[in-house]
């Protein structure tokens, strides 16, 4: 039976191949111009509304300056950061913590929004987001972790489809044959010591999460799922590694062992700065 080649040196990378393979600034532009644009609408009424002298028009206008202003802060602190962090390479935990959560629940959707607007597509602006959430991971400053601090998440349309060797609740059922790119990376997390697990969906994938609390977690998937993931785990840093579908969606997807496996030994050799949280 013929099986893939090895991808060469040149076609893979750690977190840093994994972080160039979007262009980061779309997901930066089009949040920090829904920023801007409901700023200036909540200005726009402010402004028509206190031309009125009653006090409750009057309290109106000042909860939408308060509001304006509000999330002008949060847009800034959250898109400077992550500038700061991607132009510097520092790692910083600390920010990251703090930032994540106001960019993932806020300024993730409305980029999404604004980039409907212009024509620009979901998986495109999440695709985005991903490579700088790789990219702030990837940082400088870190310390190795230990294999068993790692868990992999794979998703189950990774398996070729008519193998009936079944390894969504054992991966350690798979034959290697080549079908596919599951026998690749479960050959190298077996060698390294690193938990692996095929994802049936959300559900699961958090139920692991919460029994395993990893201290960082790669994962394979399409852009709709690694950025719910992202927002289900909280502070747990996510390395995202984006599948392709030639054949369509959650249908015999793949991806290039490489870029997974490379990253798993870059963060046993430099780590991550995490803090294992409640999930």
């Amino acid at each position: 039976m013929t099986t893939k080649p090895e991808p060469a040196e040149s076609e893979v990378g750690g977190l840093s191949a994994l972080s160039e393979g979007r262009r980061k600034r779309i997901f930066v532009q089009l949040a920090a111009a829904a920023a801007v644009l409901i700023a200036a609408i909540l200005s726009i009424l402010a402004f028509f509304m206190v031309r009125q002298a009653d006090l409750l028009r009057g309290a109106l206008v000042f909860l939408l300056q308060a509001g304006t202003a509000t999330l002008l802060g949060i847009a800034a602190l959250s898109l400077g950061a992550i500038v700061i962090l991607i132009v510097t390479g520092v790692h910083s935990g600390h920010w990251e913590r703090v930032v994540r959560p106001m960019v993932v629940r806020l300024m993730l959707p409305l980029a999404v929004g604004v980039g409907r607007l212009i024509g620009i597509s979901r998986d495109e602006v999440q695709g985005s987001f991903l490579s700088v959430n790789n990219a702030l991971i990837g940082g400088r400053g870190r310390t190795g972790l230990e294999a068993s601090e790692i868990l992999v998440l794979l998703p189950r349309c990774l398996q070729w489809a008519d193998c009936p060797h079944k390894v969504s609740q054992e991966v350690h059922r798979c034959q290697r044959c080549g079908r596919c790119s599951l026998g690749a990376i479960v050959e190298e997390t077996e060698s390294l010591g690193v938990a692996t697990f095929v994802s049936t969906g959300g559900t699961q994938a958090r139920r692991l999460v919460k029994e395993l609390r990893p201290k960082v977690i790669v994962a394979v998937a399409c852009e709709r799922e690694l950025t719910e993931g992202i927002r289900d785990v909280g502070n747990i840093p996510v390395v995202a590694v984006i599948n392709s579908r030639p054949e369509g969606p959650c249908f015999n997807t793949d991806v290039d062992p490489g870029c997974v496996t490379l990253a798993i030994r870059e963060l046993i050799e430099e780590g991550v700065d995490s803090e294992r949280v409640p999930v």
